[in-house]
């Protein structure tokens, strides 16, 4: 399975020097995190994930599509939304309310 990171630095035309820098890692590791040579930790997943905006498992190439996680705050049950609706108002799947968060 191959990591994202590099099509998503190069589809936002970033060099790996912008890029390492913005996230605080040497370019060679981010160069070997993108060919797969080294795999980051879970919190270095994430802070690459916040700084292109996507979920951690789609940097990843887990998921094909990528998900934003929501809490219900009537029923508290969690669901993904495709990130291209996140700023639609989401009803909630199990009980159709509207009272809904981002799951952090």
């Amino acid at each position: 399975m191959k990591n994202r990171i590099k099509q998503l630095r190069q589809k936002n035309h970033l060099t790996l020097k912008e890029v390492s820098q913005k996230v605080g890692m040497a370019n060679n590791t981010l160069s070997r995190y993108e060919t797969g040579k080294r795999e980051p930790k879970l919190e270095t997943w994430q802070k690459l994930a916040d700084y292109f905006n996507v979920s951690v498992t789609y940097l990843q190439g887990i998921d094909d599509e990528d998900y934003i996680e929501f809490a219900c705050n009537e029923c508290g049950h969690t669901f993904k939304v495709p990130r291209e609706l996140e700023t639609k108002v989401v009803s909630c799947p199990f009980c159709s309310c509207q009272e809904t968060s981002y799951e952090v």
